[in-house]
C-alpha cells in the first residue's frame, strides 16, 4: 500500500526530526507499494537506514531511508507497527488479505440497522461454535511477552482453531466468496481497518467488514463498522478512495484473535527486515 493510499498528500504531509521538530515536506516519485521520495523543506536528520514518521495531521507511516539523493531523501514504508507503548488494540499493521466490505445503511439509518446486524452477526456466529466442543481461545506460548500457556493448551486451540475452520467453510457462503477474490492492502489493527475501494462511502455510512485473517489456520471474522475518513486517492487513473472504519460493538473473542494475529505478522515481519 503505497504512501498516497494512507496520507492524503494533497494537503501536504510533515516529518518529525530526532529532536521532535514536525518539519513540512512534500512527496514525489512514488513507486510501487513502499517506494517514494520526500522533499523536507528543513534540515531533516535523515542517515541510510534509519526510520522516519510521515504524517498528514490524521494518519502517519514510519518510513525507512534508503538514500539521501540530494533531490531529497528515497523513503520505503517499512509494514509494520512500531513496537512501543502502544496500547494493544492501538498496535496497526499493514498487510495483505482476504477483505470485503458490504454497505449496509448511511448514518441516518444507523441506530436501527446496527443493532439488527450486529444480532444478525452474532446469531450465525454462534451457530458455528456450537459445532465446536469445548471452549477454545488458548493463545501459544510465544504469542504474548505475559503469556505462560502449556504446549498441551497450545495444541487443543490449534486443534480447535482448524475445526473452526472446516465448519467455516462448511456453513459459510461468504468465508467460499471471500477466497475466491484476491488479497487485499489493508492497514489494521484491534480498533479499525482502512483500505482502498472503488466505492465512493460516506462518513457515517455503517458497514459489514468480512476478514480472513493469514494465520495457521486461517482466522474468519465479521465486523461492524461505521466510516470515519474518506479520501481520493490520486495515484490510479480510475477513482478511488482510502476508506478508515471504525469497528462498533466487536466482541471479546474477535478482539482477542485480531490482536494475536497482529502481534505475530508485527514478529514476523520484523524478522524479514532484520534478514
Amino acid at each position: 500500500m503505497n504512501i498516497d493510499n494512507l496520507l492524503d498528500l494533497r494537503k501536504g504531509v510533515h516529518a518529525l526530526s530526532a529532536g521532535g521538530e514536525e518539519i513540512s515536506a512534500k512527496v514525489s516519485d512514488i513507486s510501487g507499494d513502499d517506494t517514494f521520495v520526500l522533499h523536507p523543506e528543513g534540515d531533516l536528520d535523515a542517515a541510510q537506514g534509519s526510520m522516519v514518521k510521515i504524517s498528514d495531521g490524521q494518519d502517519s507511516v514510519l518510513a525507512r531511508v534508503v538514500e539521501n539523493t540530494g533531490d531529497g531523501i528515497k523513503m520505503c514504508i517499512e509494514c509494520y507497527a512500531s513496537p512501543g507503548n502502544e496500547r494493544r488494540q492501538d498496535v496497526r499493521i499493514y498487510d495483505k488479505i482476504y477483505f470485503s466490505a458490504r454497505f449496509i445503511c448511511n448514518a441516518q439509518s444507523k441506530p436501527g440497522a446496527l443493532a439488527s446486524a450486529v444480532e444478525r452477526i452474532r446469531s450465525n456466529k454462534l451457530i458455528i461454535d456450537s459445532f465446536l466442543k469445548g471452549k477454545y481461545g488458548y493463545p501459544g506460548v510465544d504469542e504474548m511477552p505475559y503469556t505462560k500457556e502449556s504446549p498441551h493448551n497450545q495444541a487443543l486451540w490449534e486443534i480447535n482453531r482448524k475445526l473452526d475452520l472446516l465448519i467455516h467453510m462448511y456453513l459459510a457462503e461468504d468465508f467460499k466468496e471471500l477466497m475466491s477474490s484476491s488479497p487485499r492492502d489493508v492497514n489494521i489493527s484491534a480498533s479499525g481497518i482502512r483500505f482502498i475501494t472503488n466505492n465512493s462511502f460516506e462518513m457515517g455510512d455503517l458497514l459489514e467488514i468480512s476478514l480472513i485473517l493469514p494465520m495457521v489456520p486461517l482466522l474468519f471474522i465479521r465486523l461492524v463498522g461505521d466510516v470515519i475518513r474518506v479520501k481520493k486517492v490520486t495515484s490510479y487513473d480510475t477513482k478511488r478512495y482510502a476508506a478508515a472504519v471504525r469497528f462498533l460493538q466487536m466482541d471479546a473473542e474477535n478482539r482477542d484473535d485480531i490482536i494475536k494475529y497482529l502481534f505475530r505478522r508485527q514478529r514476523e515481519l520484523l524478522r524479514k527486515r532484520q534478514d
